[in-house]
């Protein structure tokens, strides 16, 4: 092949080859200019319905001072025996109404009973010897006027008579102990109320000491309770009480009626008790409750749902629409009323929602929009 046709062949290669590369390059440039060119982007929007938010409203609230304790009763008794002796009878059951001074049992005290009878005699004796001795006074004192004796005579019969009284009075305490000996073969009620334990059978033989019986008088009850020493400024006679009883949904009130002068050494606790406005059944004697002693001073502040309140132990704050935007708001927290799900705060604009959607910081000032339903 000549030169010259073969210089021609390979020039035209070359400029093809060229001319893709160029084309390739062009193709490549545009692509990175599409890749780095801004794209238009609209501001990203957070959508919440009305159950969403919560209005803020100014409020009252009287502070309140959580407390648990039980209830009892006023008048109860637990009944021991004073002799050791063996029951004879008893006369009631676990329930059973008894009035005060009725019989509950009657102990076999054989022994008491003729110690009594020995008592009754020796006091007979001695009051049958000091007559006699009163009745030589007065004959001796006859004769003394008369001066058929001497005035020592009539002196020393004085003493005799002296002596047999001092003897009768000593009888009469003898007695009286072997009385008390005897009656405490019969145990009564000390108080009206109920049986609510029995803790003797007939033929049982008991202690001195033992317990028989415990009684409750059902008709008036009171709470007794505790409050730690730091919150003793609520403590104050006449104070409302609002409690619930376990097992129960049902809210009572009380008024604070008496105070312990003292806080217990070990629980740093001070004891109370408060006297129910309601009548409540005698089954919830023993019963656990639950409930806040309301002091008279009130707190003036914005009224919120306690469980909306993020790091409420910590540094609480709120979730809040301002302006149309997501905030953060720092507040302070004046009083928590956890059975109602309220809290008393401050730190908040009359205008602002109250979110009960949990944000994080990547959504502070985005803005919101509140959907009728």
């Amino acid at each position: 092949m000549p030169n010259a046709t073969r210089h021609s062949s390979q020039f035209k290669k070359y400029l093809v080859l060229g001319t893709l590369c160029t084309s390739c390059l062009l193709a490549a440039c545009q692509k990175n200019d599409e890749s780095v060119q801004p794209t238009s982007s609209t501001p990203q929007k957070i959508e919440l319905i009305q159950q969403d938010l919560v209005k803020v409203e100014n409020g009252v609230s009287n502070l309140k001072f959580a407390f648990t304790g039980t209830i009892r009763a006023v008048n109860q008794s637990t009944i021991q025996a004073q002799v050791t002796a063996t029951a004879s009878q008893v006369s009631v059951q676990v329930g059973e109404k008894v009035s005060k001074g009725q019989v509950l049992v009657r102990l076999n005290n054989q022994d008491n009973a003729a110690r009594l009878a020995q008592a009754r005699a020796n006091l007979a004796s001695a009051q049958a010897q000091a007559q006699q001795a009163a009745n030589m006074v007065t004959r001796k004192k006859r004769l003394y006027d008369q001066g058929f004796i001497s005035k020592v005579e009539y002196e020393q019969s004085q003493v005799e008579h002296k002596a047999q009284l001092e003897t009768v009075r000593a009888q009469q305490a003898n007695v009286d102990i072997a009385l008390k000996a005897d009656a405490d073969g019969l145990i009564r009620s000390p108080i009206s109320g109920v049986i609510t334990k029995r803790q003797v059978e007939p033929g049982q033989t008991v202690s001195m000491g033992q317990t028989l019986f415990e009684i409750v008088d059902p008709q008036k009850l009171e709470i007794q309770a505790k409050l730690p020493v730091e919150s003793q400024h609520a403590l104050n006679i006449g104070n409302n009480i609002e409690y619930k009883i376990q097992g129960t949904t049902q809210n009572y009130t009380a008024k604070l009626t008496r105070i312990s002068p003292m806080a217990d050494q070990i629980s740093r606790q001070v004891e109370f008790f408060a006297q129910p406005n309601e009548s409540i059944n005698s089954l919830s004697i023993g019963a656990f409750v639950e409930g806040f002693i309301l002091d008279n001073k009130q707190i003036q502040g914005q009224k919120v749902p306690l469980d909306t309140i993020q790091d409420a132990d910590g540094k609480p704050y709120l979730w809040i629409i301002r302006d149309q935007k997501i905030q953060k708001a720092n507040i302070r927290i004046l009083d928590r009323q956890p059975n109602e799900n309220i809290a008393m705060i401050s730190g908040l604009q009359p205008t602002d929602y109250i979110s009960r959607i949990k944000f994080n910081n990547d959504d502070l000032n985005k803005t919101v929009s509140i959907a009728s339903k």
